[in-house]
């Protein structure tokens, strides 16, 4: 019985694609599914330097907001380790989202997507990533967290 449990859990994370995530901290919405590309079981392996592509999908405002910021933040051990993401990603509306386009209405569902080459400034370590957008006024539109092995 616990073994039909079991495979129908994880059947369409393996069928789909589709990357195991946890909510943020403080019950910040998350999206109905993430997708890594080559991950489909946590710590997700993340190469230094090489493209990442992470798509969260089914993504549901909480609020009406003219703007979309992203965020990205790595923590060792409970620290963060100084990873920002790039100026030029930070605006989601301009780089990320489909499915819709800013202004974003509240209840209104999009996708957003993180292609990226991140240069880690360290390699044989497994971090905390949270990814996320807020919106203008400050609130969590979507966040998510995940374990990452960064190698090199």
């Amino acid at each position: 019985m616990y073994k039909f449990l079991l495979i129908a859990a994880l059947l369409p994370a393996i069928v789909f694609g589709q990357t195991p995530f946890r909510p943020c901290s403080g019950g910040r919405p998350t999206p109905a599914s993430l997708n890594i590309e080559g991950c489909t079981a946590l710590p997700c392996t993340i190469t230094s330097g090489a493209p990442l592509v992470a798509r969260g999908i089914g993504i549901v405002s909480p609020v009406a907001t003219p703007t979309l910021t992203a965020h990205l933040t790595a923590r060792l051990l409970g620290l963060d380790v100084g990873f920002e993401i790039p100026d030029e990603l930070r605006d989601a509306c301009a780089v990320g989202i489909s499915g819709a386009s800013c202004p974003i209405a509240a209840g209104q569902t999009f996708d957003y997507e993180l292609n990226y080459a991140m240069e880690l400034p360290l390699v044989g370590i497994t971090v905390q990533v949270e990814v996320g957008l807020t919106a203008a006024d400050g609130s969590a539109v979507t966040c998510v967290e995940i374990d990452a092995a960064i190698v090199g």
